[in-house]
């Protein structure tokens, strides 16, 4: 008997029903930073206007120098007075003369805080101090100059004259006599160049503006005692002299250091230093004058000797 297969007649699969595909928005096309950027201008702070500072003290106002040159005989027609602070803390010693003229001011750090722990004692024969002397004398421009001294005790504890550590400074361009104010608990100088620097009102400590300091060198050997730590981070030049117990503008060397861009130098220091004699910036007898009256015959002695000037104005001319 024939064996019949028996052959399966295939089901046709059904067509399976594919998601509809959804056409991409116009937004999608875009990049990514326009899709989720809006078109907006990032919000600016608006600028703080700077409070006004009240300049009712003669000392406070800000002023250009009178004249250019100084006398060549130094005049002692000069006095010292107090400005007497909050709580009647002196605030600060102001120079003038018999006709009222301002022509210096002066403050001092006694001690009892970061940068001189030790406090000045008169009973005690300690005098711990670093003194701040602004001078203008006769409000010329020629001998604007701050000197900084430093009183430390030698070895046997004693205050002597000569361990004095005294930096002399000058400021260029010389626009302005140095002015003092007191405001929000701090002395504000302007320096000749028109910046500023800040100490505190109560222990005159520096605390903001275009001078810094460091502590007082303590050390009782005053061979390596070092000069008063003060740096200087303005768009200015300045000129320093230092000098252990005397004049520093007699018989040493001062280093000119300007802050501007300058091109390279030949010279083995630093092309943004010159060191000179003090004897071709200050007459060496007499009232011991800066020898240079006006910034522009100081700008003409710079590039002749030291291969960079003054900062220059809009015209190009030294200020």
């Amino acid at each position: 008997m024939a064996i019949m297969a028996c052959q399966q007649t295939p089901v046709p699969s059904s067509p399976v029903a594919e998601a509809p595909q959804e056409s991409p928005s116009p937004e999608a096309t875009l990049p990514v930073e326009i899709a989720k950027l809006p078109d907006e201008k990032p919000e600016i702070a608006p600028k703080v206007a700077k409070p006004a500072i009240p300049r009712l003290l003669p000392e406070s106002i800000l002023a250009a120098p009178q004249k250019d040159l100084a006398s060549p005989r130094l005049q002692y027609n000069t006095m010292l007075s107090t400005r007497t602070g909050d709580a009647h803390k002196s605030s600060w010693q102001y120079r003038h003369t018999r006709d009222g003229a301002i022509v210096g001011f002066e403050l001092s750090n006694h001690g009892g805080n970061r940068v001189l722990p030790p406090r000045q004692d008169a009973v005690k024969n300690q005098f711990f101090t670093r003194d701040f002397q602004f001078r203008f004398d006769e409000r010329a421009r020629q001998d604007i100059h701050l000197l900084v001294t430093d009183w430390v005790a030698s070895r046997d504890r004693q205050f002597r004259l000569s361990e004095l550590m005294n930096s002399l400074i000058h400021f260029f361009p010389r626009s302005f006599l140095p002015a003092i104010v007191t405001f929000n608990g701090r002395n504000i100088i302007t320096l000749p160049t028109g910046e500023e620097v800040e100490f505190d009102a109560y222990t005159h400590e520096i605390i903001a503006g275009v001078l810094s300091e460091a502590p007082v060198d303590l050390n009782p050997d005053r061979s390596t005692r070092s000069y008063p730590a003060i740096s200087y981070s303005g768009t200015g030049v300045i000129v320093r002299a230092n000098a252990r117990g005397s004049d520093p503008r007699l018989g040493t060397t001062a280093t000119i250091t300007t802050a501007g861009p300058i091109p390279a130098c030949d010279k083995e220091t630093p092309c943004n230093h010159c060191q000179v004699p003090s004897r071709e910036l200050w007459d060496q007898s007499g009232a011991v004058r800066f020898k240079f009256a006006t910034d522009r015959d100081f700008d003409r002695y710079l590039i002749a000797r030291c291969q960079f000037g003054l900062p220059k104005s809009a015209t190009g001319q030294a200020r």
